[in-house]
C-alpha cells in the first residue's frame, strides 16, 4: 500500500480551476491529488469511493487466431505474437478465448459487432442503396454503463474515433460503435482539438453536428494564441501553497500534460485571432497531413488517449468508447507497409496473411498506448487503470471466414479489484456465451445485474474466471 505524505488541507474531488481567455470562460479540472483521499488512499476524504470507469476499444475485421491466442492459460500466460505489444501492461489485461457470440450469424461483421457490444441480436433493415443494412436492437455496453455510472459527471460518456475509413452505407452497425438502441447511435469525434474544447471550453458541439447546441464554442487554445492554463495560473499557485509536496508535484505534472496536449493541437497556420474568435466551431486538429490512404492513426490515438485519460482523471466522464477502426473498414495500415484496405486484405491476401497479422500487431500497439496512459496517472493508492474495466474486441473472430466463435476478447483494468489482477488467460472448452464477459464487466463497475443480453445472447451469470474479489 502506498504511503501518503502529510497533507496541509483537504480538497474536493470535483474542484475546478476557472478563468477567462479573451473573454471566453474556461475550466481546468484537477488530477487525483493525495489531498482528495483518505489516509490510506482507498477512498475520497469525504467518504466517497474511488469511481469505477468503463471503456470500449473496438477494431474491425478480427485477428489471426493462430497468432492471437496465447499458448498457455492461467496467470502465467505468455503473450502471443499479436498480443506481444501488451507485455508492459500484461498484469492488467485478461485474455478470454474460446467464447462464442450466441446471437446468430445472419450477416458476419454485422452480427458479431452487435453481439459483442450489446449481447443482443442485430436488426436487419431495408437496404435499397447497399448490399445489406442493420442496426442494434439494444444499447451497447458503454451506454448501459453510462446510464448507471455516467449520470453525475459533466459528460455521460465520451465517444472518439481514430480511422475514418468506415462503411457508411450499411446502417448504423458498421458506421458507429456506441448505440442507445435501434438507429440511435452516438457518433464519435475524430478531431482531438474538438475533444479538447469539449473538456475545457464553455460547452460542446455534439459530434456530427455543424453548429453548437448552446453558446458558441471558441477554440481557446488558438484564440489570441493563449493557453487555458494562463487563465488559471493564479489559482494553481495558491493551491500549491495549501497542499503537500507530493501534490505540488502532481499539479506541476498535470499542468505539463495539459500544456503538452495544447502544444500538439496548436497550429502554426491558424487563422488570425480576429477571424478565429468569430468561429462558432472549434478549429481543425493539427495532426500530420493526411490522405485517405495515409491517416495519422498512431498520432490520433496518442492524442485521444491523453484526452481520455485527462477526462477520467478529472472526473469529467466515467464512460468512453474508442472506435479504432470500423467493421468492414477500408483502413490502410500504411505504417506496416499495407497499400490496400484492411477488409479487402483479410479476404484477398494469401495465407498466412502476413500483412493482416502485422495490422493486428499495430492495432494492439495502439491499445497499449491507451493502457499505458491510464496506468501513468496515480489515483489514491494505485493508478487510473486500477479503477477501469475496458473491453477490447472486434466484429468477427477471423475476417476471412466471418467466424463468430473462438472470439478475440480482452478485458483490461482491475475495476477496483472486481476483475482479476494479475491477469489471466481463460480459454473456454465449451464455447460459452460471450455475453458473460459483458455481464462481468458491468457488475464490476457497480451494476447489480442478474441477467444481461437478449435471446441467444442472454446470460444469467458473469464469467467467474475473470472476476476478482
Amino acid at each position: 500500500m502506498k504511503r501518503f505524505s502529510v497533507r496541509k488541507t483537504v480538497i474536493g474531488r470535483r474542484t475546478v480551476l476557472r478563468g477567462l481567455v479573451g473573454g471566453v470562460a474556461v475550466g481546468v479540472g484537477l488530477p487525483p491529488l493525495e489531498a482528495m483521499f483518505n489516509a490510506n488512499g482507498t477512498a475520497y476524504a469525504q467518504g466517497a469511493a474511488i469511481p469505477k470507469r468503463l471503456g470500449v476499444f473496438f477494431w474491425g475485421n478480427g485477428v489471426k487466431l493462430d497468432r492471437w491466442t496465447p499458448a498457455n492459460t492461467g496467470t502465467g500466460w505468455t503473450p502471443s505474437l499479436e498480443l506481444a505489444p501488451l507485455m508492459p501492461v500484461k498484469d492488467y489485461v485478461n485474455v478470454v478465448s474460446g467464447m462464442a457470440i450466441k446471437t446468430g450469424n445472419e450477416r458476419g461483421h454485422h452480427a458479431g459487432t452487435v453481439g459483442i457490444l450489446s449481447g443482443a441480436p442485430m436488426i436487419s433493415e431495408p437496404h435499397p442503396n447497399s448490399a445489406y443494412a442493420s442496426t442494434f436492437s439494444a444499447p451497447s455496453i458503454d451506454q448501459v454503463a453510462a446510464n448507471a455510472i455516467g449520470m453525475s459527471t459533466r459528460f455521460k460518456s465520451l465517444e472518439v474515433g481514430i480511422s475514418k475509413r468506415l462503411d457508411t452505407v450499411e446502417g448504423t452497425t458498421l458506421h458507429y460503435l456506441s448505440h442507445n438502441g435501434p438507429d440511435s447511435a452516438n457518433p464519435p469525434e475524430y478531431d482531438p482539438s474538438a475533444v479538447f474544447n469539449r473538456i475545457f471550453g464553455t460547452g460542446f458541439v455534439v459530434p456530427g453536428m455543424t453548429t453548437p447546441t448552446s453558446m458558441p464554442v471558441v477554440d481557446v487554445s488558438k484564440v489570441l494564441k493563449k493557453s487555458v492554463l494562463d487563465a488559471v495560473m493564479g489559482d494553481i499557485t495558491a493551491l500549491k501553497m495549501k497542499v503537500g509536496t507530493a501534490d505540488g508535484m502532481r499539479l506541476d505534472q498535470h499542468m505539463e500534460n495539459v500544456r503538452a496536449i495544447e502544444n500538439r493541437l496548436m497550429t502554426t497556420t491558424a487563422p488570425s485571432a480576429a477571424t478565429q474568435a468569430m468561429c462558432a466551431v472549434p478549429g481543425k486538429t493539427t495532426l500530420p497531413s493526411e490522405t485517405s490512404s495515409k491517416e495519422a492513426l498512431a498520432e490520433r490515438m496518442t492524442a485521444m488517449s491523453s484526452l481520455i485519460t485527462m477526462a477520467l482523471a478529472c472526473d469529467q466522464t466515467r464512460v468512453f468508447s474508442i472506435l479504432f477502426s470500423g467493421s468492414v473498414n477500408g483502413t490502410v495500415f500504411w505504417e506496416i507497409g499495407a497499400t490496400g484496405g484492411h477488409h479487402d486484405l483479410t479476404h484477398n491476401e494469401a495465407d498466412p496473411q502476413p500483412t493482416v497479422h502485422a495490422a493486428t500487431i499495430f492495432t494492439m500497439q495502439q491499445f497499449a498506448t491507451l493502457l499505458t496512459s491510464l496506468k501513468a496517472v496515480s489515483e489514491g493508492a494505485g493508478n487510473l487503470l486500477d479503477s477501469c474495466a475496458i473491453l477490447a474486441s472486434s466484429c468477427v473472430a477471423e475476417g476471412k471466414v466471418h467466424s463468430i466463435t473462438d472470439y478475440p476478447i480482452l478485458v483490461a483494468g482491475s475495476a477496483g479489484g472486481k476483475l482479476k489482477y494479475p491477469s489471466v488467460h481463460y480459454r473456454s472448452a465449451t464455447g460459452e456465451n460471450a455475453s458473460m464477459v459483458l455481464m462481468s464487466m458491468l457488475q464490476a463497475v457497480g451494476l447489480p445485474l442478474t441477467t444481461f443480453g437478449s435471446m441467444g445472447g442472454q446470460v444469467t451469470s458473469g464469467l467467474s474466471a475473470i472476476q476478482g474479489a
